[in-house]
């Protein structure tokens, strides 16, 4: 147990003290709800590999006035102008940025037109970064390898999810979503294990299950209206 008002860390079967003067990590403030929390937190959000520049980059306010003063002069609202627009293009400094950038924005598409977890999604962004890194890219469609590295971090991760499902949702072709992602598999030296066949049967099953489900509530408000008795007259 850490005992921060005694700096030490001690044992709670014996009472040994297993280690002294502490660090305390936590915040020198309190916080009672979530508004407090956001308001006096000092950091910002984790790290993601799902944002170009994986989230640690500045951002400066779109504001002109700024927190607890009264206003600026128009000198001043110019030059924070200008600061923004150097902003912007610092972020997206090269092709490969730009890049990034759009591959990363289409793979949250992809996801969220899946209903994929959130480390599909991380794990889909680190194998089109290290597919960028390996320069796999040039000459290829950047549509076509984010749909095979959303394919293949679903294998990874043994979600069930097929090349038809990606197709239909991306609006790609199959065989280039298939093509693409022998592609990144061979060059990339990846082990994908085989899709697992009970996950696809489980997933068959429960769209059958919610087909069956739905014609019985059609039969139902019919017969409950009358239909099916005017149709069997």
């Amino acid at each position: 147990m850490r005992d921060y008002d005694a700096a030490e860390v001690v044992c709670m079967a014996c009472g040994y003290v297993v280690q002294e003067k502490i660090a305390d990590t936590r915040p020198e403030w309190r916080a009672f709800d979530d508004e407090q929390r956001a308001k006096r937190a000092r950091t910002g959000a984790p790290m993601t590999y799902t944002i170009h520049d994986k989230g640690l980059s500045t951002i400066i306010d779109w504001r002109d006035r700024p927190t607890g003063t009264k206003g600026v002069s128009a000198d001043q609202r110019i030059e924070l102008y200008k600061l923004r627009k150097w902003q912007r293009r610092v972020r997206v400094s090269d092709a490969t940025e730009r890049n990034l950038a759009v591959a990363l924005s289409e793979l949250s598409k992809l996801s969220s037109a899946l209903s994929l977890p959130k480390t599909i999604l991380e794990t889909a962004s680190v194998i089109y970064r290290r597919a960028i890194k390996r320069r796999l890219i040039r000459g290829r469609s950047i549509h076509n390898v984010t749909a095979a590295a959303i394919y293949m971090s679903c294998r990874q991760c043994g979600i069930p999810r097929t090349l038809d499902e990606i197709a239909s949702v991306s609006t790609l072709n199959k065989k280039d979503i298939g093509r693409s992602y022998r592609f990144m598999l061979r060059e990339l030296g990846m082990f994908v294990p085989p899709s697992a066949n009970r996950n696809l049967l489980r997933t068959g099953i429960m769209r059958l299950g919610s087909r069956t489900n739905s014609r019985y509530q059609g039969r139902r408000r019919g017969s409950q209206s009358g239909f099916w008795r005017s149709r069997a007259r």
